[in-house]
């Protein structure tokens, strides 16, 4: 008996293993590990370095932002020359380059224009080629439940990592974790070597992808790829300043971080079967509606407590808008076939670049005037959580030219 049993779980470990989505799965959950442990951190690793001036932090990470956008199209260039599996696999290496010069940022300045220089070049050769594989691996039918559950891949390894960072940090410092987290990007390429390479085949000049932002046909869907740009930013890059000044224990941020998202994963999964079914529409509605209360809710925060609360009913409620809203987009993408590329390096130029103009934006108000509280982003928050509608019934999204 013992033995049938270790035959059939070997056949299922094996059957698991084959499936290409599934390698891909593997691959961003152990780097969500990584860039977890170090993700709600570095925005107060920066914020401190620039002496807790949150005009210049802002201007930081708008400047990255800035960067990825304009360096997306050439990612898509990448993408079809390279396959998507190379450009995953190189861009650890520019994390990791990432990693180490934040560490050595407080050595020499220069550190600093290479740690945004890094990080951009990262994201213009993983993202892409995330969207695009995952576009093309998810079945029709199933999509709805594989974005949740890839969703699931991406969030529950981060359950752990938020506090375990937290942990290092008041242990070893942020010396050690950077290290931790390289050393956990290397292995998260691994899977990769056992997928097939993909290619595709992307053409758009910068004057095309740029183009399409402002056609009169493409406003929906411009607005809400935008709206959720935007409202990612505030919560991965505002928020994490905001609770280190209401937390500023690193082990406490870490535990209230890693708490929130244990609710959150677990909704992912029932919306994931939601979004297969004629509901997605609905789910995608409410999840926007409540994910904008939660931000108001968020700017009455006043003790660690209150920030747990609060932060779990807002990693819920983005569970409920995030899991619609990515099925939509990756069945968008898939429709597209050919020019699914086109249309990621498009999401990731308004995304980005919308990214760019706000947080520079930002960085005016703040340093023009540098007591306003920074909870009043909050606001804008719960205005970009509405934009995520858009997606749901937008005009037939246009491409090529006529």
């Amino acid at each position: 008996m013992a033995s049938s049993v270790n035959v059939n779980l070997y056949h299922h470990f094996t059957y698991f293993l084959k499936g290409d989505i599934t390698k891909l799965y593997i691959t961003i959950a152990i780097r969500n590990l990584a860039m977890g442990m170090v993700g709600i951190f570095t925005p107060v690793y920066i914020f401190l370095y620039y002496q807790s001036s949150f005009a210049l932090t802002a201007l930081y990470f708008g400047v990255m932002f800035g960067l990825y956008g304009m360096f997306a199209v050439f990612g898509g260039r990448l993408l079809g020359r390279f396959g998507a599996e190379k450009c995953m696999f190189a861009s650890s290496f520019f994390f990791i380059a990432h990693f180490l010069s934040l560490f050595f940022i407080e050595a020499s300045s220069l550190f600093v224009s290479a740690s945004l220089l890094t990080s951009a070049v990262g994201m213009t050769l993983f993202w892409p080629a995330f969207h695009t594989e995952f576009a093309r691996f998810s079945t029709r039918k199933r999509r709805g439940s594989e974005t949740g559950r890839v969703n699931v891949a991406m969030i529950f390894p981060t359950i752990l990592a938020p506090a375990l960072g937290g942990v290092l940090l008041v242990l070893f410092g942020f010396p050690v974790l950077f290290i931790a987290a390289s050393l956990l990007l290397m292995t998260s390429v691994t899977p990769l070597f056992y997928a097939p390479d993909h290619h595709e085949t992307y053409t758009d000049s910068f004057k095309v992808a740029w183009g399409r932002i402002f056609r009169r046909e493409n406003r929906a869907v411009s607005t809400s790829l935008l709206s959720e740009g935007l409202e990612i930013g505030v919560s991965g890059y505002v928020w994490p300043v905001f609770l280190f000044l209401v937390a500023p224990e690193f082990s406490e941020m870490g535990f209230i971080t890693s708490v929130a998202l244990v609710g959150s994963t677990l909704f992912m999964l029932y919306a994931g079967r939601v979004s297969d079914t004629k509901g997605r529409t609905g789910l995608l509605n409410i999840g926007a509606i409540w994910t904008s209360f939660s931000w108001v809710l968020r700017y009455f925060i006043a003790t660690p407590f209150s920030a747990l609360l609060a932060n779990t009913n807002y990693e819920i409620a983005r569970a409920a808008s995030s899991v619609p809203y990515s099925t939509f987009f990756y069945e968008r993408a898939a429709l597209l076939r050919r020019e699914a590329d086109e249309f990621i390096i498009y999401f990731e130029v308004v995304s980005n670049m919308g990214r760019f103009f706000f947080f520079s934006g930002l960085a005016a108000i703040f340093w023009l005037f540098p007591l306003l509280p920074i909870q009043m982003t909050f606001f804008l928050g719960a205005l970009f959580s509405l934009g995520l509608m858009l997606l749901g019934n937008p005009p037939k999204l246009r491409l090529r030219h006529a």
